[in-house]
C-alpha cells in the first residue's frame, strides 16, 4: 500500500476469487509550497524543502453487491440520528456499504424502494437529454473524430479541506459545505457515460445522475467485485438478481451499471457475462432504451472484455469496456496494473474483425489520482490531438477529482492572486483553473493546441523498457517519477469533441454551477447562507473558456477580456458570469458559450434575451453563428434592445430574431469591442441568457399533496429540520423550497433548498411562537418566471 492510494479489496467469507479494482485514495494533510511556482510544480520534481506532509490513505472496502443498510422505519429515523450536521431526520442511503457477506445479500434481496421511507430523497427525476448532432464547423478543433468520448468514474463531491474523507460527502445530494469548502465539477460536456464510483454503492448520488443527464450523458452506478451469489444462482436463481437491479436503476433514476470484476476465475468471469446479458435483456423487456452496461475486469484484453454473444457479430454481452492502465505500461503506483500491455491498434482491429466501433466500445483507462498530467503522456496513444489523425478508441477518467484535489492542495499557495487569502474562496478559484486545465489544456482555452514544449515532452518520456514508472510522493524522499510531477498540457478537449443537448427552442440558463455563497431568485438575495447541489447546476457553457479576438482565431489582439464565473452575485442560483477587463480598439473579443442546433422557424416572435448589469454594458453584443454560414458570425448590438429593469440592479435586454427565420443556430456567442481611444472598464454580470418564444409570463399552479413527515426541534428549539414530499409535476423545472422567518409577517421566506424531485429534507428552518414551522413550496417553469408559481404551504410543530 502506497501513501497516496490503497486497492480496493474486498472478499466474500464464501469466494476465493475477488481481487483489486481501479486505485482509490483518501487524502489527508495538507501540502503547503513556500514559494513554488505553478511551473515548477507542473513540469518538475518537487523540492525536498517543499514541506509535503505523508499522507493519510483508506481503503475503500465496498462489497459489490452495495452491502446495505435494511430500510429504517421513519420512526427509528426520528430517533437514530446521523452524523455530518445532517439531524435526527436525515435520510438513509439506500443500500449503503456497511458489509458484507448473507446479510447484506439478503438485505439487497429484501430491499423494495417503494417500502423505504427515505427512498424518494434519492431518486433523479431528470430524463437524459437527447444530444444535437456533430457539427465540425464549430467545434474548437474541427478535424476531431466525434464519436469517441469521455467515460468517468468520478466523485460527485469532495471536501477541499485536509484530514476530511473524502466519502464524507458522497451520500449528501445537497448540503452545506463543510469547514474548508467543497469540490463541486463544473465540465460535462465531454462526458457520454459518467459512473458515480465512491463510497454510494451501487445507487449512484441523484446530483451526479441530475447533471448527467441534463448533459446528455449516461449515469451508471458501481457494482463493485459482486459477491458470486448474484450471479452464480446458488443462493437465488440468477434472473431474479439481475430483475432486482434493473428495478433498483429503474426507480432511482440511473441507466445501469459499471461492473468491476477483477482476479475471478475464467468459469466466474462467464457467470458475471450471462449475468450482464440478463440485465440488459430485462431492461429491455421493460422498455429501458438507455441502459447500459460497462464491464471492468482489470485487463486489456478485449476478447474478454467485449466477448461476443452468442456468436453473433456485434453483439456483446456488455455495451461497453474499460481497458485497465496496462495498455500503455503504465507501472504506476501500488502496482495497479493487472491488464498486459496492448497496442491501441490492436484493440481496434479486435473490435472491428467482430464487429465492434473501437471509438463507441473501448474505452482506455487513465488513472489520474496521482497526477491528473498523465494524460497528456498516455492519451495521445489513443487518439492523435487536435487533428484526430488516428482515433482508437474513447478514454476512461477515473479519480480525476482526486487528482484535482491533490494538486489543488500543492499549489494554492503558489496560485493564489496578489492580495487574495487563503481560504475556501480562494481555493473555488484555483480548482476552478486546474479543471479547465485538465479538460481544456494548459491555456485553459479548448481551441487551443495545449501541446508540450520540449521539457514537457521529456517529462513524458517512457523509462527503462518502454515503461512508465511513476510513484506516489514521499516528502521524506521526493523522486522524479513521482506522477504529480507530470505536467499539464494537453486536455480533453484536445483528443474530444464537445457534445451538447441545445437543439430546441426554449433554451435557458442562469449560469448557476450548483454551489454559491448566498442564493438569489430573480435578482434577489434569499438565503445568505453557502450551499452545494450539483443536481440543480445549469447547462453550463459547452467551450470554458473559448476566448477570441473579436475577428476570429487567426487575427491578433492585447490582451482579451477575461470570462468566468462569479459568485458576488446571481441573478437565480449562486453564480453568473463575469466578464471582466479593459476594452480598447485593440483587443476587441468573443466568447464561444453554447454548441447549438436551434432552428429559427415555426416560433412566431422568436427572442434572445440577457439578464446582466455591470459597468461597460453597452460594449457587448450576442453573436450568432448559423450553419449556413459559419465562419461569418451575426453581431446584434445590445444598445438599442428593449430594456426591462428587474430587482437587484439586473436589466434584461430583448432581441428580436425575426430576421433570422429559416437560419439554424449553430452557436451562440458574446463579444465586446469599443472604437474609443482610453481604455473602456469592463465589469460584467451576465445572470440569464434565454432563446426561445417570448416569455408568456404563465404562473405555475400550486405543488400537490404537500406533506410533513416529521419535524423535530434542535436542542434549543430556535431551529427545525423537516421531510417534506409532495406530488411530481411533469411540468416543473424544480422546486423551491422556503420557511417563515421567526416572527415574520408577509412575505419574508428563507430559501431552503431547491430540488428536482419530490422530496426535500430541511435543515434550518426557524421555530416560531409556541414551536410553529411555517414552510412554502413553490413550482418553477423550464422558461424564464417573469410571475412567481403560486406556492403550497403548510405550518407544523417541531416536536
Amino acid at each position: 500500500m502506497t501513501p497516496w492510494a490503497a486497492w480496493c479489496r474486498w472478499a466474500s467469507p464464501s469466494r476465493s476469487d475477488a481481487g483489486t479494482g481501479p486505485v482509490r485514495q483518501a487524502s489527508r494533510g495538507a501540502i503547503p509550497l513556500r514559494s513554488l511556482s505553478m511551473g515548477d510544480i507542473l513540469a518538475g520534481p518537487l523540492p525536498g524543502s517543499s514541506g509535503l506532509t505523508r499522507r493519510g490513505f483508506a481503503s475503500l472496502a465496498l462489497a459489490a453487491l452495495a452491502a446495505g443498510t435494511v430500510p429504517v422505519p421513519l420512526s427509528a429515523a426520528r430517533a437514530g440520528g446521523e452524523a455530518a450536521g445532517g439531524g435526527r431526520l436525515l435520510p438513509r442511503y439506500p443500500l449503503a456499504p456497511a458489509g458484507s457477506g448473507w446479510d447484506a445479500f439478503q438485505a439487497l434481496m429484501d430491499y423494495d424502494p417503494r417500502d423505504d421511507a427515505d427512498a424518494p430523497y434519492f431518486q433523479s427525476r431528470v430524463k437524459r437529454a437527447r444530444r444535437i448532432a456533430p457539427f465540425a464547423a464549430t467545434q474548437a478543433h474541427p478535424a476531431l473524430d466525434p464519436v469517441p468520448g469521455v467515460a468517468s468514474l468520478s466523485d460527485c463531491y469532495g471536501p477541499l479541506a485536509a484530514g476530511i474523507p473524502e466519502e464524507t460527502l458522497m451520500r449528501r445530494r445537497h448540503g452545506t459545505p463543510l469547514p474548508g469548502g467543497v469540490q463541486v465539477p463544473r465540465i460535462f460536456t465531454y462526458h457520454d457515460i459518467i459512473v458515480g464510483w465512491r463510497g454510494t454503492g451501487m445507487i449512484p448520488n441523484p446530483a451526479l445522475v441530475d447533471v448527467a443527464h441534463r448533459n446528455g450523458a449516461l449515469a451508471l452506478g458501481t457494482i463493485f467485485q459482486p459477491d458470486h451469489r448474484l450471479y452464480d444462482g446458488s443462493a437465488v436463481p440468477m434472473p431474479e438478481v439481475a430483475r432486482r437491479m434493473v428495478d433498483l436503476a429503474d426507480y432511482f433514476g440511473f441507466d445501469g451499471y459499471f461492473v468491476n470484476f477483477e482476479n475471478g476465475t475464467e468459469a466466474a468471469e462467464a457467470q458475471v457475462l450471462d449475468w450482464i446479458a440478463a440485465m440488459r435483456d430485462e431492461a429491455k423487456r421493460r422498455g429501458l432504451a438507455d441502459f447500459h452496461i460497462q464491464f471492468y475486469d482489470g485487463g486489456t484484453d478485449m476478447n474478454w472484455l467485449m466477448r461476443r454473444r452468442d456468436g453473433r457479430p456485434g453483439q456483446a454481452f456488455p455495451d461497453s469496456a474499460m481497458l485497465d492502465q496496462g495498455w500503455s505500461r503504465y507501472g504506476g503506483p501500488g502496482n495497479c496494473c493487472s491488464g498486459a500491455p496492448v497496442a491501441p491498434l490492436e484493440v481496434r482491429g479486435y473490435c472491428l474483425a467482430n464487429g465492434f466501433d473501437p471509438r463507441a466500445v473501448a474505452y482506455f483507462g487513465l488513472q489520474l489520482y496521482p497526477g491528473p498530467g498523465y494524460l497528456g503522456a498516455a492519451a495521445p496513444r489513443v487518439i492523435h490531438p487536435n487533428d484526430g489523425a488516428y482515433a482508437y478508441g474513447g478514454l476512461q477518467v477515473y479519480s480525476v477529482e482526486d487528482g484535482l484535489r491533490t494538486l489543488l492542495r500543492a499549489v494554492r499557495t503558489s496560485l493564489l492572486a496578489p492580495g487574495e487569502g487563503a481560504g475556501a474562496t480562494a481555493d473555488r478559484r484555483i480548482l476552478g483553473t486546474l479543471e479547465r486545465m485538465f479538460f481544456s489544456g494548459q491555456s485553459q482555452n479548448p481551441a487551443h493546441e495545449n501541446a508540450p514544449d520540449a521539457a514537457q515532452a521529456r517529462a513524458y518520456l517512457p523509462g527503462p523498457r518502454g515503461r512508465h514508472r511513476y510513484t506516489d510522493h514521499d516528502a521524506a524522499a521526493p523522486k522524479p517519477t513521482d506522477q504529480l510531477n507530470l505536467p499539464m498540457t494537453y486536455g480533453v478537449a484536445n483528443f474530444i469533441a464537445e457534445r451538447s443537448v441545445i437543439g430546441a427552442f426554449p433554451f435557458l440558463t442562469r449560469f448557476n454551477t450548483g454551489e454559491g455563497d448566498r442564493f438569489h431568485v430573480g435578482g434577489a438575495v434569499v438565503a445568505d447562507r453557502p450551499w452545494f447541489n450539483l443536481g440543480i447546476q445549469d447547462i453550463l457553457p459547452t467551450w470554458q473558456w473559448r476566448v477570441e479576438p473579436m475577428a476570429g482565431p487567426a487575427s491578433h489582439g492585447a490582451d482579451l477580456l477575461a470570462v468566468d464565473y462569479a459568485y458576488d452575485t446571481a441573478f437565480d442560483g449562486g453564480s453568473s458570469l463575469a466578464i471582466t477587463g479593459a476594452l480598447g480598439p485593440a483587443n476587441a473579443t468573443r466568447v464561444w458559450l453554447y454548441k447549438t442546433a436551434l432552428a429559427v422557424d415555426g416560433v412566431p416572435g422568436c427572442v434572445a434575451q440577457l439578464v446582466l448589469k455591470g459597468q461597460g454594458a453597452g460594449a457587448l453584443r450576442l453573436g450568432l453563428v448559423f450553419a449556413d454560414a459559419p465562419a461569418t458570425p451575426a453581431w446584434l448590438p445590445l444598445e438599442g434592445a428593449h430594456r426591462q429593469a428587474l430587482p437587484g440592479g439586473w436589466s434584461r435586454l430583448t432581441l428580436p430574431l425575426a430576421p433570422y427565420r429559416g437560419r439554424t443556430i449553430a452557436a451562440v456567442l458574446l463579444g465586446a469591442a469599443s472604437a474609443a481611444a482610453a481604455p473602456l472598464p469592463v465589469d460584467i454580470r451576465i445572470g440569464e441568457l434565454y432563446v426561445g418564444p417570448p416569455p408568456a409570463g404563465v404562473t405555475m399552479p400550486p405543488p400537490r399533496g404537500l406533506t410533513v413527515e416529521a419535524c423535530a426541534a434542535s436542542v434549543d428549539g430556535r431551529w427545525a429540520e423537516a421531510r417534506l414530499r409532495w406530488a411530481p409535476e411533469p411540468a416543473a423545472a424544480y422546486h423551491d423550497v422556503y420557511a417563515a422567518a421567526e416572527g415574520a409577517a408577509g412575505d419574508d421566506w428563507i430559501w431552503q433548498g431547491r430540488v428536482t424531485g419530490t422530496a426535500y429534507h430541511v435543515t434550518g428552518a426557524p421555530v416560531g411562537t409556541g414551536g410553529q414551522v411555517r414552510l412554502r413550496l413553490r413550482a418553477a417553469s423550464h422558461g424564464p418566471q417573469a410571475l412567481p408559481g403560486s406556492p403550497a404551504e403548510v405550518i407544523v410543530m417541531a416536536s
